[in-house]
């Protein structure tokens, strides 16, 4: 970027209160010479910029409908500017904006990224091979504890023959593998219970 104000279209360059063309400041620092004044590093460095900047300048064509040139012409008069100087600042300003909200999205991109890469080092979820001849004896056991209830459910023989499954009197088989109950005459629903 210049360190002095450049008008591209006229050539020239804003130095001490005036714009000078290439020969205008080619003209005074061979005056100042003449005269004994040395102090030309200003007028050289101007110089040195306009000649950098009108040497790189590229010239751009673009069509447009007649309702929008007019547009252009009747701004640029009013803003007592160029047509070239009111398209560069659009267009200055018009990048300047992409770039910034590309900035924007760069950046929420980049924030995303770090969230998900964050997330992942949380959790890591992988398969473990296992080889072919695995049996099941062989592989990790999982143990879930699962909290116990406060009082234990004992279901009766009812609930038993209503879910399908024949309760089995645990009386009996005490009775048969310690020699009998004693008492015959218990029904089956009170030799349950007493147990």
């Amino acid at each position: 970027m210049s360190q002095f104000p450049i008008d591209v279209d006229a050539e020239a360059i804003f130095l001490d209160g005036s714009w000078y063309t290439r020969e205008d400041l080619s003209r005074r620092i061979r005056a100042m010479l003449d005269s004994g004044d040395f102090n030309v590093a200003r007028p050289s460095m101007a110089l040195q910029e306009l000649t950098q900047m009108m040497t790189g300048v590229r010239t751009l064509a673009f069509r447009s409908p007649p309702e929008l040139a007019d547009a252009l012409t009747q701004l640029a008069s009013r803003l007592q500017q160029s047509v070239g100087a009111v398209i560069r600042e659009a267009v200055t300003q018009y990048i300047t904006d992409a770039n910034s909200s590309g900035q924007q999205q760069h950046q929420q991109q980049q924030a995303q990224q770090e969230q998900r890469e964050a997330r992942s080092e949380v959790t890591v979820r992988a398969t473990m091979p296992l080889p072919t001849s695995t049996t099941a004896e062989e592989l990790p056991k999982v143990i879930v504890n699962e909290p116990q209830p406060q009082s234990a459910v004992i279901a009766g023989p009812g609930a038993l023959k209503a879910a399908g499954v024949e309760p089995v009197e645990l009386t009996q088989r005490k009775a048969q593998a310690g020699g009998g109950s004693g008492n015959p005459e218990d029904s089956s629903e009170q030799r349950w219970f007493k147990q």
